[in-house]
């Protein structure tokens, strides 16, 4: 392993671990391929969902976006990585695979919409934004750790569930008393789905076991029924 790509491997699993721990200690159950190309995909949905908070109008933010995109097209096309550890891990990682260009493509499309201090309307509004930006993400995870388009599916749908049970009460706090039944009414449509991936699968769908705890606690942090949930969806596919 070259320095280069070890630094970049070390920034993704820190930046993960510090501001994503629920996808870092998901991935920590997944085999060391599988595991690099999940920290690789947490690590860049923390810098696409970051960068309404680092640019000063919507034009700057949108040519971000477009960086990260054409960075993506350049290795998904077997080209060199830009001189970013995130696109430099990613390029040595599954991620690299063209194979996952359309769902990038969606979650990078609705990271855009923040730059605009668009609200949310309503429930539905809040839930189709988490499905096309994380929920898109964690279709990537399902397919590359080896599930089904189906999988990937309900990986969308309760990918959506856990984002908008982790941070829907904070990005519209207006929507409160509506988040958590859709949330939880969407979570308990995919999680059978879940329920059935493989075991070498799991670890790419396990933070969204977490959705329950975060319905329940809102955002209270509850680390050790984190931990014991995790390892429960890990050992009995209990999602």
């Amino acid at each position: 392993m070259t320095e280069t790509s070890t630094h970049g491997r070390d920034h993704c699993s820190t930046l993960v671990r510090r501001q994503d721990e629920d996808r870092w200690l998901a991935a920590q159950y997944a085999k060391t391929p599988l595991k690099k190309s999940l920290l690789a995909l947490a690590a860049l949905r923390i810098e696409l969902r970051r960068i309404p908070a680092q640019v000063s109008a919507p034009q700057l933010g949108e040519i971000r976006l477009q960086w990260w995109r054409e960075g993506l097209e350049a290795i998904q096309a077997g080209g060199p990585p830009r001189a970013h550890p995130v696109l430099e891990t990613a390029a040595a990682t599954m991620l690299a695979d063209k194979r996952w260009a359309a769902h990038i493509d969606a979650a990078i499309d609705g990271a855009a919409r923040p730059l605009y201090g668009e609200g949310f309307s309503t429930a539905d509004d809040l839930a189709g934004w988490f499905r096309e930006t994380d929920g898109a993400l964690d279709a990537i995870g399902a397919l590359m750790a080896g599930g089904d388009e189906a999988l990937a599916d309900a990986a969308a749908k309760a990918g959506a569930a856990f984002a908008m049970a982790r941070e829907g009460r904070v990005m519209a706090p207006k929507l409160t008393e509506d988040i958590v039944p859709y949330a939880e009414r969407m979570y308990k449509g995919a999680a059978p789905e879940l329920s059935k991936a493989e075991t070498e699968v799991a670890p790419a769908l396990l933070h969204l076991s977490l959705t329950p705890v975060y319905l329940r606690k809102g955002e209270r942090r509850a680390p050790l029924r984190k931990r014991m949930k995790l390892f429960s969806a890990m050992a009995f596919a209990r999602f």
